[in-house]
């Protein structure tokens, strides 16, 4: 049985309640789940229980700083109780085979104090640019972000299915 319809924004409001992210919550979250532009996207489930989720979409002009990849993982994020199962390894390995079966590179932009850097380096993502943000957090100041690349070779991880939505 798949996922219920508005259950990635559901996880989502946990994730924001847990973390902050997104630093801005969406007027209209499932139309931020689904931007302009997307090449896939994949959901993490177990059962019926969406866990998690990512896009892969192409570079919006003027979205950071120029870089040599054509796409970007976007709206990853994992259920705060269902991390540390390598449900974001097995959404990022998703991602990335994608773009390599597009013939297309890849990266990811990440808040520079977030945790999450830490914990893509752990998955073999490198720094390759920092900058600040084209966006602004809720009180007008605009983060530090850090331009990661996957590693070389990505394989996926996790006992939950992971699934292309698009």
């Amino acid at each position: 049985m798949p996922a219920a319809p508005g259950a990635a924004a559901e996880v989502l409001a946990r994730v924001h309640a847990a973390d902050g992210y997104p630093s801005r919550w969406p007027a209209d979250p499932e139309g931020w789940l689904r931007p302009d532009g997307a090449r896939g996207a994949w959901v993490a489930v177990e059962g019926p229980a969406l866990l998690g989720h990512a896009l892969l979409v192409d570079r919006a002009p003027g979205r950071g700083l120029p870089t040599d990849a054509a796409l970007e993982v976007v709206r990853l994020f994992v259920d705060p109780a269902a991390r540390g199962r390598g449900l974001a390894a097995a959404l990022l390995a998703a991602a990335v085979g994608r773009a390599e079966g597009l013939g297309l590179d890849v990266d990811l932009q990440v808040v520079a104090a977030s945790p999450a850097v830490g914990a893509y380096e752990r998955l073999g993502w490198r720094a390759v640019r920092r900058h600040l943000a084209s966006w602004t957090e809720a009180d007008g100041t605009r983060p530090e972000v850090v331009r990661m690349a996957p590693p070389v070779a990505a394989a996926p991880s996790g006992a939950a299915r992971v699934g292309g939505a698009a």
